[in-house]
């Protein structure tokens, strides 16, 4: 293959990353927003943010089943891009809460997988080369970044009702870039014995890797309340559209450095990642604890600054981790099984911390 062939295979990619990871910073931050505009309860915004962490208990493992068995990881992030656009279109055009429940089950059945489906896209077209996870994942951060920045001020004027047709127009671009991912040629594929799903599940009983899940599972419940609750509590401090889209611009920005950093001083080697994900897991807990003392919107924006040491760091090095745990053959699900690890607080506590969490009270805080 020619060198310029190469690089515009990966510069495509590098953009599809930029779109897609543009597309969650569309959904999840303005989310609770948005539900609360359409007169939804506390309990109720609790729950509904719930169902995400459920459906993909069962989703995930059968999606990167699905891939590993297929062999074909563009068609499944396709299939899965399509899906969550068709499901987000139906969530934001209905309005009683049992179908927007259906609709949010829906849209977390086919989104839940996309990134680490995503990531395997990325290791399937770094391997055997000399580049590195993070030169292709700053640009999801960056993507992210940009487009959260100019979400803010779009959203507050166009107003939180239209946020259905802002989100729809970037899946579909990103769509129509996942149609030019490259995928290899059937030829240089090796052959393999089919896979079951028996087998993929197993990637779960390997010591090792299922006390990997267990100790990320606890970092990112804390992470999972930050994400789906921090526009609520910038609104609660005072905060418009644009100070939540700042809040999450500096948080992402500032990954971007951090990568190319990472990729060039890190080692891919296990007692390596050890130690950066510890390091990860302490910057955590200095953050989740200065965001109890916050009082303004300036304090989340300077506080999100800590994002990219103490996030950066973990999805960095938990996402090479996973491959260097995992079997080749069941990458895809490894990678699946560990977004699994992301799942939130089960329903009954969400709700609880919903109320807790929301109400306009005084000095009640959401961390």
């Amino acid at each position: 293959m020619k060198v310029s062939s190469e690089r515009f295979i990966y510069f495509r990619l590098k953009l599809f990353m930029f779109f897609m990871y543009g597309t969650i910073a569309l959904f999840l931050p303005f989310l609770p927003l948005y539900l609360q505009h359409n007169g939804f309860s506390p309990t109720e915004i609790g729950v509904l943010l719930t169902i995400g962490p459920i459906v993909a208990i069962f989703s995930n493992p059968l999606w990167g089943f699905f891939s590993d068995r297929l062999q074909n990881i563009k068609l499944t992030l396709l299939i899965l891009i399509a899906g969550a656009f068709l499901a987000s279109q139906f969530l934001y055009h209905v309005k009683t809460f049992y179908l927007v429940f259906i609709g949010m089950m829906l849209y977390y059945f086919f989104n839940t997988a996309i990134n680490p489906i995503n990531n395997s896209q990325v290791f399937q077209t770094i391997e055997n080369t000399e580049l590195r996870f993070g030169s292709f994942r700053l640009w999801g951060s960056l993507g992210y970044a940009v487009i959260v920045l100019a979400a803010g001020p779009v959203i507050e004027s166009l107003g939180i009702g239209r946020l259905g047709w802002v989100y729809g127009t970037a899946m579909l671009v990103a769509f129509g870039l996942g149609l030019m991912l490259h995928r290899p040629p059937a030829k240089a594929k090796k052959r393999m014995q089919p896979i079951t799903f028996r087998e993929s599940a197993g990637v779960l009983l390997q010591g090792k890797f299922a006390l990997f899940l267990l100790a990320s599972l606890f970092i990112f419940i804390p992470n999972a309340i930050n994400a789906q609750y921090l526009s609520l509590f910038v609104e609660d401090l005072g905060g418009t559209e644009t100070s939540i889209g700042w809040s999450m611009f500096v948080a992402a920005i500032l990954e971007v450095p951090l990568f190319l950093l990472l990729d060039r001083f890190s080692k891919p080697n296990g007692a390596s990642m050890i130690n950066l994900l510890l390091a990860a897991t302490g910057v955590f807990a200095v953050r989740w604890l200065l965001m109890s003392f916050a009082t303004a919107p300036f304090h989340i924006i300077l506080i999100q600054l800590l994002h990219s040491v103490s996030f950066g760091f973990y999805i960095y090095t938990a996402a090479q981790l996973v491959e260097y745990l995992t079997d080749r053959s069941l990458r895809a699900s490894g990678q699946t099984m560990y977004a699994l690890s992301k799942a939130r607080l089960p329903w009954r506590s969400r709700a609880l911390l919903a109320d807790i969490f929301m109400k306009r009270s005084g000095r009640e805080r959401f961390f």
